[in-house]
């Protein structure tokens, strides 16, 4: 009896081990139902490139031949973009550029589709950058060493700027600098290097602005470039020695004439005059003589005849603020003289009568017995300023007073 009991729950067990295996080759078959699973090959060595308000998807292409296209996707799938797939070769770079985008940090998924319409496991680029307004808003023009002189060459007006370093976690691409040439009166550009911290400013026109505009990459291959929103102004340039070349005009040694007169008598170039000046010749010419190789020349008419009375030479010119002088060098002179050298404020001198004025502010006073030599007239602007230098004469006759140079010292 317990032998035939053994024997039934035998044919039990192994009627079930059978149905359970039955079943479990059933449920295979149906996964792979038509073939095996297949999936296209992904792409490698995926990075990026941010930039402003977009961003720049890199990587190796798969190099599965089937491959047509790449979906990716973007913000939890809600955005997405499809792009063929243009080649197969492992080592080439594929480069997709997403727009539109708000500055911040994406996620990215990128899918592999081929010829069948197969879809890849994602390969994933995380942390992607965007950059915008907030990060212009960080960067700022580079800083300017104030502590060395900047004149290098007042001859040819060469001025030397001297910047900082580039700040440390920054990557500065250039500087732009902006500045007015002397001569031709237009704005020239020049572009400081990052690895520079000085840059030389030809024939700089002293007095007028100079800008710099920093422009900075958000990252190391950024795929655009962010400029400081405003230009900075250089500080005022220190101006040190003789800078008679850039603000007067025919200052002498020799001074040169503006007529054709062959005669010694002329009109003085680049200079201003009153008609009483102009007392020789007939009443053509005069506060010019080729005395002393050409010179600012005041005489009595004809010498014996009439005195010159309160003639006036004079030029004038637009300083920037700062500490000035004026050097006048005497040539021959005689006879009774009221020689007046006058710096004033504005587009001409005072009449001799006047040379005390509120516009006066520096004038030498010389007479027969002290205008010889070289006189220096100190004046200090504050701002930007026109002002004009001259002289204001008055003579007798049998009298004459020649100058042969004007120089313009800053201090």
């Amino acid at each position: 009896m317990k032998a035939i009991f053994k024997n039934i729950l035998w044919l039990l067990l192994l009627t079930v081990t059978i149905l359970s295996c039955s079943k479990k080759d059933v449920n295979y078959k149906s996964l792979i139902k038509g073939g095996e699973i297949y999936y296209p090959g992904v792409i490698s060595n995926q990075n990026y490139r941010g930039g402003d308000l977009r961003a720049m998807l890199v990587w190796n292409p798969s190099p599965d031949p089937n491959i047509t296209k790449y979906k990716i996707y973007w913000n939890n799938k809600q955005d997405s973009i499809i792009v063929d797939a243009a080649t197969h070769v492992a080592k080439d770079t594929v480069k997709v550029i997403i727009p539109n985008l708000t500055e911040g940090t994406y996620f990215f998924n990128v899918y592999s589709i081929d010829n069948q319409g197969h879809i890849s496991i994602p390969l994933n680029i995380n942390s992607v950058r965007v950059f915008g307004a907030k990060y212009q808003s960080g960067i700022f023009n580079r800083g300017y060493n104030a502590d060395t002189p900047y004149i290098t060459n007042l001859a040819t007006g060469a001025v030397q700027l001297k910047f900082n370093k580039v700040d440390t976690g920054t990557i500065n691409t250039k500087t732009v600098i902006k500045y007015f040439d002397n001569t031709t009166g237009v704005q020239n550009t020049l572009i400081l290097r990052p690895d520079s911290t000085t840059i030389t400013l030809n024939n700089f026109k002293f007095g007028t602005d100079v800008t710099y505009q920093s422009s900075y990459l958000p990252m190391r291959g950024a795929i655009d470039t962010f400029t400081v929103a405003a230009p900075s102004t250089y500080p005022h340039i220190k101006r040190i020695g003789d800078l008679t070349a850039f603000y007067i005009k025919n200052p002498g040694n020799p001074f040169y004439r503006s007529d054709s007169n062959p005669g010694k008598w002329g009109l003085l170039k680049d200079w201003q005059y009153n008609a009483n000046v102009l007392n020789q010749d007939g009443g053509i010419h005069g506060g010019f003589s080729t005395d002393n190789g050409g010179c600012v020349h005041f005489e009595a008419r004809d010498y014996s005849g009439d005195g010159v009375n309160n003639g006036k030479v004079y030029q004038t010119f637009t300083l920037p603020a700062g500490t000035y002088a004026i050097d006048v060098t005497t040539a021959g002179y005689g006879g009774n003289i009221n020689a007046n050298e006058v710096v004033s404020v504005g587009n001409t001198v005072p009449d001799i009568d006047q040379i005390n004025s509120g516009n006066t502010i520096a004038w030498f006073h010389g007479d027969q017995n002290s205008i010889g030599g070289t006189h220096t007239l100190n004046f200090t602007l504050i701002q930007t300023t026109t002002v004009t230098y001259g002289w204001v004469v008055s003579t007798t006759s049998y009298t004459y007073l020649q100058f042969t140079r004007v120089a313009l010292r800053s201090l």
